[in-house]
């Protein structure tokens, strides 16, 4: 067998050499802890609120704030709570509560 000989005769367009594999890209993950100091970026204060469970007599009220007013003004509907958490736990707790208690009773 005759051994495969290069053909020279042909030049090459490319004005670079890259390899042709990715043999050089290694399979390391990248340094994501620089020598700089890091800055720590200010975060917005929580209010009190945040993660107390809800009371009984907060639940209560929030449910007799939507009776009177129905689903709006959650700012005004309990003390202590924001009108973002009022509107979730109305929508996710109190409401489904009503619903299944209703139905159970057909």
């Amino acid at each position: 067998m005759i051994p495969r000989v290069k053909d020279t005769t042909t030049s090459s367009a490319k004005p670079y050499d890259r390899p042709s594999t990715a043999a050089h890209i290694k399979d390391e993950k990248p340094d994501t802890q620089s020598s700089k100091k890091s800055t720590k970026k200010t975060t917005r204060q929580r209010a009190d609120t945040s993660g107390r469970k809800w009371t009984a007599v907060e639940l209560l009220d929030l449910f007799n704030h939507a009776l009177a007013h129905g689903q709006r003004d959650w700012d005004k509907a309990v003390q202590g709570r924001t009108a973002n958490q009022c509107a979730q736990t109305w929508r996710n707790t109190l409401l489904p509560f009503i619903r299944q208690a209703i139905e159970s009773k057909k």
